[in-house]
């Protein structure tokens, strides 16, 4: 392979890549294998990084060009309508003007792209000149304004008006008589490459019926399409089939944009020269099409086109239209006038401006159908011929009856010639079975059998009560109490197989007077296998709408534990092995109490049942109705246990009082140790915790907190290790009783009502500043509601 070929092969191979400065080292790599030098390598790197360069410059150029020729505010209203064209608009804009508003469309001229062979040199181009082989040089020329190039020891070389191959020629005969070596024929050892480098701009001139005229800078690779491009592409009334290009003072080339977009032609799509003059007038026709065509749009119609060109630009009709004729609505004088284009004078029908032409669809209405549907196997709409044409021979073509029709009476709808409907009863178990004569059946007949189960309500059973998943399942024949339980997932654990009880609705169509009896019962027992004992070993089958009881065994029970913890010998959980388990009962479990308890401090932590639950939350409403205040639920709270008050010391000494409580699943006992403290907070002006005395009063607590604050309520409230609660109470006019403080008590303060009434419980539990409080205060509620 001779060098000339090597260096072809690395151009063409450079073009199908992107040239960057990260991938410039590895194609000098790729140039030395293919045998080519480092320095032609970097010459061509250069020239299309400078093509890269101009490119980007044109199009600075056309966009400062652009604002040159309009004021910077109308500049950036019409940029901002440069977005894609929502299908549903399309119709209002005429047809091809969205080619120059589309982002996703681009016309700006493509710098990277081989020479044109018909591309003409002219002052401004330049030429990458390389010479190799027995002789090796460079040359960088850009073709001076008098179109020469000069080259060192030769001279100048005329090259204005030649085609880039033809300068190629020219060079190397001007170049062999400085260099012996060139043009031998097969002895050739040196070799010629001239390549264009960058490419010199063109000064445009658009004016007309553009949205932007003015003289745009354009590289001289640009097209008549690249300059409408940068100029925004065609106004409100400007024509897209007749864009002239005037070059020295001739008119050289007329564009119709449409014979680009429906033919596919671009011959009138001519490269521009410098100081061409394009020229755009406005519109001459436009005519709307639309209804049942491919395209509903407005098109541009030149004088002289018809109805059948139209047809041609908007694609044709849909399938569904109704293409014998056409309606026309046309501007007359000072009014309208309606036109019936019939098909064979759509090729004759001259167009006019303003014209609306609108395409009809197919009337919605069969010649030859029938209709069935219901009970049959394949429902649908039929043809009516000779052989499908009485109501037997259309259920034989559905595939006949499905076995559930309601046979004694189906639906026949009949059209009249009025356009209203006849009902007619059909016997279809008389006419199947060739009892009663077949009906004869007419266009638009529709047939409509009844199945059973669309005439009455669905057939259940339910089942409730001890079962894995109780509910309503659909009923079957022969069903039976066992299926059901099946059905059920199972009996649960807690199941008792006897007593289990089925009720029955009662009915009787014909009845004519009320009972007393609302439901009918049964009972029965179930063994092991969930086999039913009936007498007489019969089987009892279920009826539709029957329910199935399960209840559940009163000698069934889960295991209840409880807790206890702090000062006894075994803490831990503890399992309630019978009713009525009580506090002694659990302290005498656990070995008794240690020498360290405190037992006036014990304390108990219930789980809230939902019993208690739903009661507090009913408490809490009725108190924030009294109150003006938006309802609360224990949510808010989220409260799962609460404090119960106890006295221990007094459940040990007398077991089985009403003092030694009876314990319930989940209950948490603590016995603390003596604690030697007490806690005031509230609406005191230092909440604190102080060391207990045994001669302090609540007077002597509150003191060593600051004192009452303003807003105080002065009626405190002590909270008791053991969960009791003691408020103060009046006594007399001027005095007051104070409860007794006792070790880990914890004294409440609680602000003074806005409202100057008595503080419910819900206000109470609004100021409190703990949750050991809060929990007291519901503790105290719930206490309330349990006696």
């Amino acid at each position: 392979m001779n060098s000339r070929v090597i260096l072809i092969s690395f151009f063409v191979f450079l073009n199908y890549i992107t040239v960057s400065a990260q991938v410039s080292q590895e194609l000098v790599e790729k140039g030395r294998l293919m045998g080519v030098s480092e320095e032609q390598i970097e010459q061509e790197l250069k020239r299309r990084e400078s093509q890269q360069q101009m490119q980007d410059e044109f199009a600075v150029n056309a966009s400062l060009d652009r604002e040159n020729s309009f004021s910077k505010n109308i500049l950036s209203v019409e940029e901002q309508q440069r977005v894609n064209i929502p299908q549903q608009q399309l119709a209002q804009i005429v047809f091809g003007r969205e080619i120059f508003t589309n982002k996703n469309l681009s016309f700006e001229p493509d710098l990277n792209i081989p020479t044109p062979k018909d591309y003409r040199l002219a002052a401004g181009d330049e030429l990458l000149i390389s010479v190799w082989g027995d002789a090796e040089m460079n040359f960088n020329q850009t073709i001076s304004p008098d179109g020469t190039i000069f080259i060192p020891n030769l001279g100048p070389i005329s090259l204005s008006g030649l085609t880039v191959e033809g300068a190629e020629n020219r060079i190397k005969i001007d170049l062999g008589r400085i260099i012996s070596s060139i043009d031998q024929g097969e002895k050739t050892n040196t070799y010629v490459s001239v390549s264009l480098g960058k490419i010199r701009s063109l000064k445009i001139n658009i004016v007309g019926e553009v949205e932007f005229p003015g003289t745009y800078t354009l590289p001289s690779f640009a097209t008549l399409f690249n300059a409408l491009y940068a100029a925004g592409g065609v106004n409100a009334i400007g024509s897209l089939r007749n864009i002239r290009v005037f070059r020295d003072s001739k008119e050289v080339a007329c564009l119709d944009v449409y014979d680009y977009l429906l033919k596919g032609k671009y011959n009138a799509n001519i490269r521009l020269e410098n100081n061409d003059m394009i020229m755009v007038g406005p519109y001459e026709q436009l005519v709307t099409i639309n209804g049942c065509v491919k395209r509903n749009r407005i098109f541009e119609v030149k004088k002289g086109e018809t109805m059948e060109h139209l047809l041609e630009m908007c694609g044709g009709f849909t399938g569904d239209a109704y293409t014998e004729e056409l309606n026309l609505t046309r501007k007359v004088g000072d009014g309208y006038r309606i036109a019936t284009v019939s098909q064979q004078n759509f090729s004759n029908f001259a167009l006019h401006d303003g014209d609306v032409v609108t395409v009809n669809g197919a009337i919605e209405f069969y010649e030859n159908r029938l209709t069935i549907s219901g009970a049959v196997w394949r429902p649908g709409e039929y043809e009516l011929t000779p052989d499908v044409n009485s109501v037997k021979k259309l259920i034989l073509k559905a595939k006949g009856l499905k076995g559930d029709e309601f046979a004694e009476r189906a639906l026949l709808t009949r059209l009249n010639e009025d356009y209203t409907t006849t009902l007619i009863p059909v016997d279809i178990r008389g006419i199947m079975a060739g009892v009663i004569p077949d009906i004869a059946l007419q266009n638009e007949d529709k047939l409509h059998i009844s199945s059973l189960f669309d005439l009455r309500e669905p057939y259940t059973v339910r089942i409730r009560g001890a079962v894995n998943e109780p509910g309503e399942f659909d009923y079957s024949h022969n069903m039976t109490i066992e299926d059901v339980i099946l059905l059920a997932g199972g009996l649960k654990e807690a199941a008792s197989v006897i007593n289990v009880e089925v009720a029955r609705r009662m009915k009787n169509p014909m009845s004519s007077y009320s009972n007393n009896k609302i439901a009918q019962t049964y009972s029965f027992t179930l063994s092991e296998d969930l086999i039913i004992d009936s007498d007489a070993g019969t089987v009892f089958t279920l009826q539709p709408f029957d329910e199935i009881f399960i209840r559940y065994s009163p000698e069934y029970s889960r295991q209840q534990v409880v807790q206890i913890q702090g000062e006894v010998t075994f803490v831990g959980d503890y399992v309630l092995s019978e009713k009525n388990f009580r506090l002694s009962d659990l302290i005498n479990k656990a070995g008794g109490l240690t020498p360290d308890a405190y037992i006036k401090g014990a304390s108990l932590k219930r789980k809230v049942t939902e019993d208690e639950q739903r009661r507090l939350e009913t408490l809490l409403a009725m108190s924030a109705n009294q109150s003006g205040n938006d309802s609360i639920s224990l949510s808010t709270i989220d409260l799962e246990q609460y404090a119960v008050g106890i006295d221990l010391q007094k459940a040990l000494s007398r077991p089985g009082s009403n003092a030694d409580l009876v314990l319930q699943d989940g209950d948490e006992l603590y016995i603390p140790q003596m604690q030697n403290t007490v806690k005031i907070t509230g609406a005191v002006n230092y909440p604190n915790s102080v060391t207990y005395s045994e001669i302090a009063s609540v007077k002597d607590y509150l003191s060593q907190s600051g004192g009452y604050q303003d807003n105080a309520r002065k009626y405190p409230i002590v909270i008791y290790m053991n969960g009791m609660v003691a408020t103060t109470k009046k006594k007399g006019i001027f005095f007051k009783k104070y409860p007794k403080v006792e070790p880990g008590s914890e004294i409440i303060i609680p602000e003074r009502s806005l409202s100057g009434t008595r503080m419910s419980p819900m206000e109470i539990m609004s100021i409190a500043s703990s949750t050991t409080s809060m929990a007291a205060m519901v503790t105290s509620i719930i206490n309330t509601l349990s006696k």
